[in-house]
């Protein structure tokens, strides 16, 4: 559960419940990420780490080597334990950080900022029940199914979590929805976010040669590997500039 109300103080809160069983348990933070090329997943921007067993709090120790590794015990008749986190947002540098990727007007979630998973079991056999609660107002857009939403609060389905990392959440306060394939199924969309209305508007050049993308790969392929597909495509001087291929979904940030 991510509370990012306070992201345009460069701050989100996170919530995690887990099913455990008594006794030893090492959670991780995710170092290797989609499309990174190092094991440099921003661990450095969480603080305010907490865990907790039916309200009382735990002792909890990071790994004296691998500071992606975190070390509990779990006390006895206690099958579930949460686990409080904030990560940090950060400004767009002269360096590649995936952390500078929201603004007062707009936000791009990647769910592997605020994940703690645990150790010994393959990513797609951990099913997670992700939430996000988003300033008031702000609209959302992501290939992520979704169970329930209301007012700013959104609940999607469960979901494995490699394909949770692999799916980030774009939502802002000025957003656009372009449908590049009208009827169709799959459905392909452009789905804009800016700091500004005006920046919404791609020109309709822009636009067909998208449309004209989507006719040449299913051309060139003859099948596709997703339920839908989202181009995620946020403006703006604010976050770091990058473009990354997803499952089912791009992100792609330009000024």
């Amino acid at each position: 559960s991510v509370d990012a109300t306070q992201v345009m103080h460069k701050i989100l809160h996170a919530e995690l419940s887990y099913r455990v069983q008594p006794g030893p348990l090492t959670l991780y933070y995710p170092k290797w990420l989609p499309a990174d090329h190092s094991p440099d997943g921003p661990i450095w921007n969480v603080a305010g780490l907490k865990f907790f067993a039916a309200g009382k709090p735990l002792i909890w120790a990071q790994d004296a080597a691998d500071m992606y590794a975190f070390h509990l015990e779990v006390p006895p008749q206690v099958n579930s334990i949460t686990a409080q986190l904030d990560f940090l947002l950060s400004a767009p540098g002269p360096s590649i950080d995936f952390s500078a990727s929201g603004s007062a007007k707009l936000f791009v979630l990647m769910w592997s900022q605020v994940m703690l998973y645990p150790a010994g079991m393959p990513a797609h056999a951990i099913t997670v029940q992700p939430q996000v609660k988003l300033p008031a107002g702000w609209k959302f857009s992501t290939s992520l199914p979704v169970a329930s939403a209301s007012a700013n609060n959104i609940t999607f389905k469960p979901v494995e979590l490699d394909l949770l990392i692999d799916s980030p959440v774009q939502s802002g306060q000025y957003m656009k929805v372009v449908q590049l394939t009208p009827g169709e199924n799959p459905s392909h969309e452009i789905d804009i976010a800016a700091d500004s209305p005006s920046a919404l508007d791609l020109s309709p050049d822009l636009i067909e040669n998208y449309r004209h993308l989507i006719r040449e790969a299913q051309a060139l392929y003859q099948s596709h590997h997703y339920r839908e597909y989202h181009f995620l495509l946020t403006l703006s001087d604010n976050t770091m500039p990058l473009g990354q291929e997803h499952h089912e979904s791009s992100d792609d940030r330009m000024a």
